[in-house]
């Protein structure tokens, strides 16, 4: 008797063991299901936020309003600022801050961009006047210039100060930057000024990024 329980026993006992085996491997294989899946799935949520990011990062300039350049059929799009058209001179403005000029002129011939400034100052000049906070422009101070090519049109890129003064003498330096190009045998300029008294660095950075964003838009159809 004792040795047929001892056998029963030992045959519990080895039921029990091979129960637990296989219950361990049938818990195994659902963890590692679900830790593939759980790191799948942030993988995807990551890449797709990336991408949305990216997007609106590249959208981060609006350019809503479409104007031309004055006397000629060139377009360009432009911030959502007051336009005044005064001349050979159209200017996107904001009351005593900053400002982005367009200017150009029926029989005016440059035989290269970087000569435009110079020939467009008086009418440049004359159509920013009153957006000057009371100075009258002087001269163009250009710290840093290059050429580029953008959309197959070459570009004279400037960098500076416009130089004015008030009616008693005063005088004062607006940040500039601009660019010059021919197209179809005549000249053209974009300019953009922060007048602000403070010169702030968040107008600069504004006009700046406007400025190299619209040039991009240049065409002959609206």
């Amino acid at each position: 008797m004792k040795k047929i329980g001892a056998i029963i026993v030992a045959g519990i006992l080895v039921f029990g063991l091979t129960a637990c085996e296989k219950g361990g491997e049938k818990n195994s294989e659902p963890i590692n299901n679900v830790s593939i899946g759980d790191t799948n799935e942030p993988t995807k949520t990551h890449e797709k936020q990336s991408s949305e990011n990216t997007k609106k990062s590249e959208s981060a300039v609006k350019l809503p309003i479409t104007d031309k350049f004055p006397m000629f059929s060139v377009y360009i799009d432009g911030p959502n600022y007051q336009v005044i058209e005064n001349g050979a001179t159209t200017v996107f403005n904001v009351g005593g801050i900053r400002f982005i000029a367009l200017t150009s002129a029926e029989g005016m011939k440059a035989d290269k961009p970087s000569e435009i400034i110079d020939l467009y100052f008086e009418d440049f000049k004359t159509g920013v006047n009153t957006n000057c906070r009371g100075y009258k422009p002087e001269q163009f101070n250009i710290k840093e210039s290059k050429e580029i090519e953008i959309n197959g049109i070459t570009f004279w890129r400037f960098q500076g100060e416009l130089l004015a003064k008030n009616i008693f003498d005063k005088e004062t330096s607006f940040y500039t930057v601009g660019y010059t190009f021919i197209k179809d045998g005549n000249p053209f300029q974009i300019t953009g000024v922060v007048v602000s008294e403070g010169q702030e660095q968040e107008y600069i950075d504004e006009i700046t990024t406007y400025v190299d964003e619209m040039v991009k838009t240049i065409r002959d159809k609206r």
